[in-house]
C-alpha cells in the first residue's frame, strides 16, 4: 500500500501499438509533451491600469520563482523578437524586463503589447477583455503527482491578488490532472468508509447481531487491505477505474458473507450442532460460493485480454480480489464461528421474519398461478427497454464526468469562451524532405485559416507564424510586416533564421530536429470523443487539399498517365511536369542517382528524359515522386489520445461483456450438462440489462466507459444469485424424486431469503458511488444498483417460472452428471468424530 500513486494522465487507455498512441509519442518525441501549459485567466476592461498591471506582473514573478515553473509568458511578461544587423541573428527579449514604475511607463508598454498581432486571440482577447497568463511546468514535475501537487501552492498564490484583478480562473492540463487526482484520492476513502458503513448496518439490521457484524467487517477489512496491496505490490496506479476495486471488495465480500452466515444459522437452528453446521457450511455452500465468485472474476478477468493497458490492470486487479475474497470468506468467517459460542435464539429471529416469509410467498404464488402474468410482464418490459436502447448516444470528454458547476468545468468554459478551445490538439505535417516548408508558407497559413472556419478550436500556430514574426522582427517590429514574407526577402530572412542559436530560433517549437516535421498546434472545445472524432473525419479532406493544393490535380493525371503510352503519355507527363518541377525534378534524381552529369544533361535538353516514360517501372518511380512531394497530416495531441481512448474503451467493454456471457455460459453448460439450462440461467440475467439500457437511454445518460462498465459489473454479479438458485434446485431434484414444483419451491424458500439480503445489500453497498462527484462514477452506482434489483426480481420469478415451463424438457437432463457437485449432499456425518456443544439458547 505504500507503493499506491495516483494515475490521470490520458491516452493510458490505448494500446502501445495502435496508430492514434504512437502518433502522440512522435508528437511527444519531436516537440516534446503538450501537457505543461497551466492557465491563470482574469477578465478586467482596465487591465492596464497601474494597481492591476503591476498585481498581474507580481504575480506571474512570484510564479516564475517556483523551481516547477520553466516560464511565465503574459501581457505583463512578454517577448518581442529583434535583429542584430551586425551579427544577422535574431534576439529575443523580454519587453519588460524590470517593474513598471509610472502610468505613462505602463501606456507606453500598452502601445508595444498590444501592438504585436501574434498575441491577439493568445495572450488576450480585445473583445471580451479576457487575458491569461501562459505557466509552462517542468515536465518532469507533471511525470510524479505527488510533486505536482506543488501546483496548489502556485494556484493558491492566485487567491491572493483577486481583490485587485477580480476572480482569478485556473485551467490548464496540469491543473486538470492534479485536481482531478486529488479527487480521486478523496474519492477512494469516502467509497470506503460509505460502502462499509451501509453495508454493516444493513448487516445488523438483518442479524440484530453486532458480533455478524464485526465477523464479517474482518473479511471486509482484510480483502480492501489485500485489494490495495496487490494494486502497489504489481506497481499498478490509481486510475478512475482503480479507485473502484476497494468498494467493489466490499460489495461483493458482504453477499459471500450473507449467505454463508445464514446457512450457518439455518443449520443451527435445525440441530443445535455447531460442528456438523459449520462443516455443511463448508460443504454444501463452499462450492456454490466459489462458483459464483468465478463467474463475477471471469466477468472482469476478460478485460486483461483487452490491448489496453489500464483496463488489463483492472482486470488482473478486480478478477485476482474476487477470488482472494472468496479464500477470505471460507476461511475467516468459519474459523471465528468456530471460536464463537453458538448463536442464541435471538440471534436466529431473523429467519423467521414475517416480511420476508410473506414475500417469499408472494413470489411462489406468482411462479405457478400467474407464471403467463410473469411472461407477459417481461416481454412488456423488454420491448419498452428496447426502444429505449436504441435512444442511447456515445460520447465521453475529458470533464465529461466532473459536475456541471465544478470548477474545472467553470473555468474551462470560461477559456473556450474567450480563446475558442481549452484541449491540446496538434497537427504534424510530415514534409518528406528538409527544409521545403519554406516553400508552403500560404499553404500551411490556409489550413490555419480553414482550421479556424470550423469555430471549435483557439487561434493556432505555425511555423508561418513564426516566419511573419520574424518578417516583423526584419522589418523594425513594423506591426503591419506580420505577413508571410516575398520570396526576395525570405532569402534575406532565411539567413538570419540559420545563424540564430537553435533553442532561440525563430521555427523553435515548430520544427523537430530532422527538419522533416513541422506542425501545426491549437486547442479544441471539450468535446464528446465522436464530437471530435467527427471534426477530424469531415475536416481532413478539405486540410489535405490545402497542405497539397495540386494533389487533386496529381491524383487524376496519374489515372490518365497509367492508361497512357508512347506520344500521348510524354505529352501528359509534360504538363505535370509543367505544373510540377519539384515532381519532374525528383524524378530525374531518382534515374540518374549520384550521377550529375547527367542530370544536367536533362536539365539541358528534357526530351533526353523521355525513353524512360516507356520503361514498365516508370509508373512506380512516378508513383512515388508524387507521394515523395505530398505532405504527410496527421491529427493528434490530448484531445485526440482521450478521444481515441474512450472510442476504443467503448468497444473493449463491448467486446469484453459478450465473452464474459460466452464463458458464464460454458461454465453453466458444464455445471448442468444441457443447453437448456444454460439458457434458462442466462435469460433472467439478460433482461436487467437491457432494462437499464433502456433506462439510458430516456434518462439520456450517454454510453461512455464510465457507464458502459455497468453492464460487465452487473452481469457478473447477478448470475451469482442464478447459480445459487440453480445449485439447490439441482440438489433438490435428487432428494425428491423429480417432483419439479416441490423443488423450484423448495429452493425459492432456502435461496429466496439470503438473495433478498444480499440484493438489497449490493443495491445499497452501489448506490454508495451516487456521492462521488464524478458525474460517469455517480451513474454507474445508480444504475448498478438498478440492475441488481431488477436481477433479483428476474432471478426471483422469470427463473423459476422458466423452470415450470420448460418441466418435461429439462427435468432429465439438468441430472446429468456434473464434473463437479455445488452442493455436497453427504448426510450420513460421524456424529461421533465432531465436538457437540450444547445449544445455550
Amino acid at each position: 500500500m505504500t507503493n499506491l500513486k495516483v494515475d490521470n494522465t490520458y491516452g493510458t487507455m490505448l494500446p502501445k501499438d495502435s496508430k492514434p498512441k504512437q502518433d502522440y509519442e512522435l508528437l511527444k518525441k519531436s516537440f516534446g509533451g503538450n501537457e505543461s501549459l497551466l492557465i491563470f485567466a482574469i477578465n478586467t476592461e482596465d487591465l492596464y491600469k497601474k494597481e492591476k498591471f503591476l498585481a498581474w506582473y507580481d504575480f506571474g514573478q512570484r510564479v516564475a520563482a517556483f523551481d516547477a515553473v520553466d516560464s511565465v509568458l503574459s501581457e505583463a511578461h512578454i517577448y518581442q523578437v529583434g535583429k542584430d544587423r551586425k551579427e544577422k541573428t535574431f534576439f529575443f527579449d523580454r519587453i519588460i524586463n524590470s517593474r513598471p514604475e509610472t502610468q505613462r511607463e505602463i501606456d507606453s508598454l500598452k502601445i508595444i503589447i498590444r501592438g504585436n498581432p501574434l498575441y491577439e486571440g493568445i495572450l488576450y482577447n480585445p473583445e471580451t477583455n479576457a487575458s491569461i497568463m501562459m505557466v509552462f511546468i517542468n515536465e518532469e514535475i507533471m511525470r510524479d503527482m505527488q510533486k505536482a501537487n506543488v501546483l496548489f501552492d502556485i494556484e493558491a498564490i492566485g487567491k491572493e491578488y483577486e481583490a485587485t484583478l477580480g476572480e482569478i480562473r485556473v485551467s490548464g492540463m496540469p491543473h486538470i490532472r492534479v485536481a482531478v487526482g486529488e479527487k480521486l484520492k478523496g474519492e477512494l476513502g469516502l467509497f470506503i468508509g460509505l460502502s462499509i458503513g451501509v453495508t454493516s448496518l444493513l448487516l445488523f439490521i438483518f442479524f440484530r447481531s453486532i458480533k455478524i457484524v464485526v465477523i464479517a467487517n474482518v473479511v471486509v477489512f482484510v480483502g480492501v487491505i489485500w485489494s490495495l496491496g496487490s494494486i502497489g505490490a504489481l506497481n499498478y496506479q490509481l486510475s478512475i477505474l482503480m479507485v473502484l476495486i476497494p468498494p467493489l471488495i466490499i460489495v461483493i465480500s458482504i453477499p459471500n458473507c450473507i449467505f454463508l452466515i445464514n446457512k450457518f444459522h439455518q443449520e443451527i437452528k435445525n440441530h443445535g450442532n455447531k460442528a456438523k453446521a459449520l462443516s455443511r457450511v463448508i460443504q454444501k455452500i463452499g462450492n456454490a460460493t466459489f462458483l459464483t465468485n468465478l463467474t463475477t472474476a471471469l466477468g472482469f478477468s476478460t478485460f486483461i485480454f483487452t490491448n489496453s493497458e489500464r483496463l488489463s490492470e483492472f482486470g488482473i486487479i478486480a478478477s485476482m480480489n474476487i477470488l482472494f475474497v472468496f479464500v477470505l470468506s471460507i476461511t475467516i468467517l468459519p474459523i471465528i464461528l468456530s471460536y464463537s459460542k453458538i448463536p442464541k435464539n435471538k440471534h436466529l429471529k431473523h429467519l423467521e421474519k414475517q416480511w420476508l416469509h410473506y414475500t417469499v410467498e408472494k413470489l411462489e404464488n406468482l411462479t405457478l398461478n400467474k407464471r403467463k402474468w410473469v411472461f407477459v410482464g417481461s416481454i412488456i418490459v423488454i420491448i419498452i427497454a428496447a426502444i429505449g436502447t436504441l435512444q442511447i448516444k456515445a460520447t465521453g470528454n475529458i470533464t465529461g464526468d466532473l459536475p456541471q458547476h465544478d470548477p474545472i468545468t467553470n473555468d474551462l468554459h470560461f477559456i473556450e469562451d474567450n480563446f475558442g478551445g481549452s484541449i491540446p490538439f496538434d497537427i504534424l505535417l510530415n514534409t518528406k524532405k528538409k527544409n521545403t516548408f519554406f516553400n508552403r508558407f500560404e499553404e500551411i497559413e490556409n489550413a490555419q485559416n480553414y482550421l479556424a472556419s470550423y469555430g471549435q478550436f483557439s487561434k493556432s500556430l505555425s511555423i508561418t507564424d513564426a516566419i511573419k514574426l520574424a518578417n516583423m522582427a526584419f522589418s523594425n517590429g513594423n506591426p503591419e510586416k506580420f505577413e508571410i514574407p516575398s520570396l526576395s526577402k525570405l532569402n534575406l530572412i532565411s539567413d538570419y533564421v540559420e545563424n540564430t542559436a537553435g533553442d532561440a530560433s525563430a521555427t523553435n517549437g515548430f520544427l523537430d530536429s530532422t527538419q522533416l516535421i513541422t506542425r501545426i498546434t491549437t486547442q479544441i472545445r471539450d468535446l464528446g470523443s465522436y464530437e471530435i472524432q467527427e471534426i477530424i473525419d469531415s475536416m481532413r479532406p478539405g486540410f489535405v487539399e490545402r497542405i497539397n493544393p495540386l494533389k487533386p490535380y496529381t491524383d487524376s493525371i496519374f489515372a490518365v498517365i497509367k492508361t497512357q503510352s508512347g506520344k500521348e503519355k510524354n505529352k501528359s507527363l509534360s504538363a505535370l511536369y509543367a505544373k510540377s518541377d519539384v515532381i519532374y525534378y525528383d524524378l530525374k534524381k531518382m534515374y540518374t542517382g549520384n550521377n550529375s552529369r547527367l542530370l544536367e544533361e536533362f536539365n539541358d535538353n528534357p526530351a533526353l528524359f523521355y525513353p524512360y516514360h516507356q520503361e514498365e517501372s516508370f509508373n512506380d518511380s512516378l508513383k512515388k515522386a508524387i507521394e515523395l512531394n505530398e505532405w504527410g497530416v496527421t491529427f493528434t495531441g490530448t484531445s485526440v489520445v482521450a478521444s481515441n481512448g474512450t472510442q476504443y474503451l467503448v468497444v473493449n467493454l463491448v467486446i469484453s461483456l459478450a465473452i464474459a456471457i460466452v464463458m458464464i455460459g460454458i461454465l453453466m453448460s458444464i455445471l448442468f450438462r444441457s443447453w437448456r439450462m444454460v439458457l434458462v440461467s442466462l435469460v433472467p440475467n439478460f433482461i436487467p440489462l437491457l432494462f437499464t439500457a433502456g433506462i439510458m437511454g430516456y434518462a439520456g445518460i450517454p454510453i461512455k466507459p464510465s457507464t458502459l462498465l455497468v453492464f460487465s459489473i452487473a452481469f457478473g454479479i447477478s448470475v451469482d444469485d442464478t447459480i445459487h438458485f440453480l445449485a439447490k434446485f439441482r440438489q433438490e431434484l435428487k432428494l425428491h424424486e423429480h417432483d419439479l414444483r416441490k423443488c423450484i419451491l423448495s429452493a425459492l424458500r432456502e435461496t429466496g431469503t439470503s438473495m433478498i439480503y444480499t440484493s438489497i445489500v449490493l443495491f445499497f453497498g452501489f448506490l454508495m458511488f451516487a456521492f462521488s462527484q464524478f458525474g460517469g462514477t455517480k451513474a454507474l452506482g445508480v444504475l448498478v444498483s438498478l440492475t441488481l434489483l431488477v436481477a433479483m426480481c428476474a432471478n426471483l420469478l422469470i427463473l423459476p417460472s422458466l423452470l415450470l415451463w420448460m418441466e418435461k424438457k429439462i427435468s432429465n437432463k439438468a441430472l446429468a452428471e456434473p464434473l463437479f457437485q455445488l452442493y455436497d449432499e453427504e448426510e450420513d456425518i460421524e456424529l461421533d468424530e465432531l465436538e457437540i456443544e450444547q445449544n445455550e439458547g
